[in-house]
């Protein structure tokens, strides 16, 4: 059965796409899934811009205006994992409400669907919570960040979603910092991303930092957040079988 999973935040410009990015290359490659991430954000993209690319000749919003078709919406990364991205110009008014029909679409043909949602709770995002099935938040441990992301847990309760768990990105905190703000959510912590600078390298080269810089702390964290997700061991590559499998 398809797992669909959104990735949230309360606030924008706390890592969520970047998170999206590693979480869905490492479903890709590493643990060798057919996955697909949907850029939600119809008004202010940049999953496809994290993954390299700027210009699109379809995307997400030709479909959601009914202009083209998923199938032409869809681009393949090096690392098997599967774009549909938005729009970086203004190409009319989107009906957010279809996403969900989107990604009932794409259910026969895929085992993992990832939709990077809009920070904050505007319309957007709400379809981008009611079209998927399970939730991950991605917070700063900083309080303004952490009372949104408090929001978004609510309210996607209130849809009754399943919320996975909160990952505190660009997060240096004791474990005795880490409980308080479990304890103050009522949710778990999936996994702490350290402030690190292989993230923003990995970010310039356009390449996941899960992947280009394995053995950074970063991406130790995200491998332990990818055993969560999946409930599986994280399957280490060497070097050099990751690189050949990138471009195999």
């Amino acid at each position: 059965m398809t797992r669909v999973i959104g990735i949230l935040s309360g606030k924008g410009g706390v890592g969520k796409t970047t998170a999206t990015v590693n979480i869905g290359a490492s479903l890709a490659f590493d643990y060798g899934n057919n996955v697909v991430a949907i850029d939600a954000n119809t008004t202010s993209s940049s999953l496809g811009l994290y993954l390299g690319n700027h210009k699109f000749p379809v995307t997400i919003n030709e479909v959601l205006t009914g202009k083209a078709s998923i199938a032409d919406a869809i681009y393949a990364h090096p690392s098997g994992l599967k774009v549909i991205p938005s729009s970086h110009g203004f190409n009319g008014v989107v009906n957010n409400k279809r996403i969900k029909s989107v990604v009932n679409s794409l259910k026969e043909f895929t085992d993992f669907i990832l939709l990077d949602c809009p920070p904050t709770l505007g319309s957007e995002t709400r379809a981008g919570i009611e079209a998927v099935d399970e939730l991950i938040v991605i917070a700063n441990p900083n309080w303004a960040s952490l009372l949104e992301a408090k929001k978004t847990i609510e309210y996607a309760k209130q849809l009754k979603k399943k919320v996975l768990g909160l990952v505190l990105n660009q997060a240096d905190l004791e474990p005795e910092e880490i409980d308080k703000i479990k304890k103050a959510l009522k949710i778990d912590i999936l996994s702490v991303i350290p402030l690190d600078d292989n993230v923003v390298k990995s970010s310039d080269k356009r390449v996941p930092v899960i992947h280009l810089y394995g053995r950074s702390r970063p991406a130790r964290a995200y491998k332990k957040l990818m055993e969560k997700i999946t409930g599986e061991k994280f399957p280490n590559r060497g070097i050099i079988e990751r690189i050949i499998g990138w471009f195999d």
